[in-house]
């Protein structure tokens, strides 16, 4: 069985998916992210099975590691029902119940929500010749205390890049002032007339409060005329916002 960690983007529930989200993922979230704000106990998210076949779905919540099993995950959430049988077309809600533990103050907290889908063995679909996989899609779970000294619509306005030569490579670093994490979708470096994208990761994240590099592909002599950075942001909603900064020197 192949695992997947994929962070969905659901433009209209259960209706708009491209065809390739259909190929990465068959249960779907209402919504991209789910934020909890300091006071609120439990928060309520719907899921939708795309699939032309049942699944039976685990959830669980941990820090993002990707490699801890569902009994051994550590977060300060739980996630209800834990297993479930999921008709093709079906919806099923689910119930993120926090359980108190104190969190910073000064910044939101990210934890990952996981839907793992496990489909049902070939004789059990219609089509036998259909290859299905199991399948673990990832959502972000952010906790924000309720006084912060800015706005999320604002994190663009701290953020600062530069670029870093580390051994024989160029590294863009971000530098993330604001209170919230910066979700990019996309990060270039502009030189001269070309444009150099950033290494895809499966977290293009930066925290609050903190920076983080990125790997880019770039000669020594495209690194020296280097002068900007396009990036796009992902705000609360799962929009897009696009932006471009002066890149500074180290």
């Amino acid at each position: 069985m192949k695992t997947l960690r994929v962070v969905t983007l659901a433009l209209c529930f259960g209706l708009l998916l491209t065809s390739e989200q259909n190929a990465l993922a068959g249960v779907m979230p209402e919504r991209t992210r789910l934020i909890f704000t300091e006071g609120q106990s439990q928060r309520s998210l719907m899921l939708a099975n795309t699939n032309s076949y049942p699944v039976v779905v685990q959830t669980w919540i941990d820090n993002g590691e990707g490699d801890r099993a569902p009994e051994n995950a550590v977060a300060p959430m739980i996630v209800l029902p834990s297993v479930f049988r999921l008709q093709p077309g079906a919806l099923q809600g689910l119930r993120i119940i926090y359980n108190g533990e104190p969190m910073p103050k000064d910044r939101e907290s990210v934890f990952w929500l996981n839907l793992y889908e496990i489909p049902p063995t070939k004789a059990d679909t219609a089509d036998t010749s259909q290859v299905a996989v199991a399948m673990n899609t990832q959502m972000k779970i952010f906790y924000r205390p309720r006084v912060l000294p800015s706005l999320p619509e604002h994190i663009a306005d701290k953020l600062t890049f530069l670029l870093e030569k580390q051994d024989s490579k160029w590294v863009l670093v971000c530098r993330n002032g604001s209170p919230y994490h910066a979700s990019f979708s996309s990060l270039q470096v502009v030189a001269a007339t070309s444009k150099y994208p950033v290494a895809k990761t499966v977290d293009m994240m930066t925290p609050p409060l903190s920076e983080k590099r990125y790997d880019l592909d770039l000669s020594a002599a495209m690194g020296s005329e280097a002068t900007q950075v396009n990036y796009t942001l992902i705000d609360d909603n799962g929009h897009y916002a696009d932006g471009k900064a002066t890149l500074l020197r180290h």
